[in-house]
């Protein structure tokens, strides 16, 4: 064998391990428990990979770029404490995260079982099911998705519930919930195929609510160090709530609000049933006397209209001190020569 012949085949090898080289460099891929790569070819989804390795198929490449679906939810911003789409894919890479992050939709409203509106912001901690990552390949739309199937869990468990149960079984909701997402999750599986898996991994779910029709005016609280124009601002904010709260008046009650009433008096003992009676009376002279103020008018009531009449005896009852018996006024003397009637006047 000629020298030249040897030289060509050692170039011919070079070149070929030089390129194998380069392919594998190209097409390697390390996957670790907390990232990974989905991979797709003519035929759609392929697999997530595992582990390190190497794309021999020239077919199969890895999911990126702007074709690449978006993987996203709506979460918290720590910096502002507001809320930003936050993607789990890197679409220059096609690197997938794995590690739990808390979902916070937008706050929505859920109905109880008696009707009563309650406005809940909820957190829900998930992360991406590398088993399942075929339905999260599927999904147009990942983030709507996620939100509308917490929304649902939360609304079906908060409406299994009356409003006053709601607000001692507030850790029962969240198991609940939690149950209820990996539930729906495992029944949409490719196994049982009644619905569709989100490829998502359910931990933890909290929640708060507050209820939209509370016909008391909120508390404006001032944040630490606040300056004097901000202290006028929350003053002039408070005194337009108390404003509106007086021109609609303790009278003006919705049916929600009246069942709430009825909430706030059930199982109390009469001292503090008589106790809120007394603040609410107290409640509506004040409704009364600040509508008349801001009349701008005078006008005449009498002390059976503003509920004073029994002032006296409510207070006398209330110190324990007897009633002040009326006082008799004396009888007149009869007029004499037998009750003669004074003069008429003419006509």
């Amino acid at each position: 064998m000629s020298l030249a012949l040897i030289i060509a085949i050692t170039a011919l090898v070079g070149v070929v391990i030089l390129a194998a080289a380069v392919y594998i460099w190209m097409r390697y891929y390390e996957a670790r428990a907390d990232r990974t790569f989905m991979t797709q070819d003519d035929r759609g989804f392929k697999r997530a990979l595992e582990g390190k390795t190497v794309l021999w198929d020239y077919e199969e490449s890895v999911v990126r770029g702007p074709s690449a679906p978006h993987i996203e939810f709506v979460g918290l911003d720590p910096a502002t404490g507001g809320r930003r789409n936050v993607k789990l894919m890197d679409p220059k890479t096609g690197a997938i995260n794995l590690r739990p992050h808390y979902c916070a939709p937008l706050p929505f409203e859920a109905t109880t079982s008696d009707s009563h509106k309650v406005i809940v912001e909820a957190r829900v901690q998930f992360s991406l099911n590398r088993a399942l990552l075929k339905h999260v390949y599927e999904i147009q739309e990942f983030s709507f998705a996620l939100e509308t199937r917490i929304q649902s869990a939360f609304r079906s468990e908060i409406g299994k519930r009356h409003d006053e149960e709601l607000r001692g079984a507030l850790h029962e909701v969240e198991r609940a919930v939690i149950d209820h997402l990996r539930r729906v999750e495992e029944e949409g599986d490719e196994a049982g195929e009644p619905g569709m898996a989100l490829g998502v991994r359910f931990h933890t779910a909290n929640f708060t609510y507050t209820q939209p029709d509370e016909f008391s005016a909120a508390t404006i609280a001032l944040p630490p160090g606040a300056t004097p124009e901000q202290q006028q601002q929350a003053i002039a904010r408070a005194a337009a709530q108390r404003a509106q709260g007086a021109t609609q008046g303790v009278l003006s009650l919705r049916p929600q609000q009246i069942d709430q009433l009825s909430d706030a008096f059930k199982g109390r003992d009469p001292a503090a049933t008589a106790a809120l009676l007394a603040i609410f009376e107290m409640q509506t002279r004040q409704n009364i006397a600040e509508a008349l103020a801001a009349s701008g008018q005078l006008i005449v009531v009498t002390p059976q209209e503003l509920g004073l009449i029994a002032a006296a005896a409510q207070r006398d009852a209330a110190l324990n001190r007897p009633a002040p018996r009326p006082a008799v006024e004396a009888a007149a003397p009869p007029p004499p020569n037998g009750g003669l009637r004074g003069a008429e006047p003419r006509v």
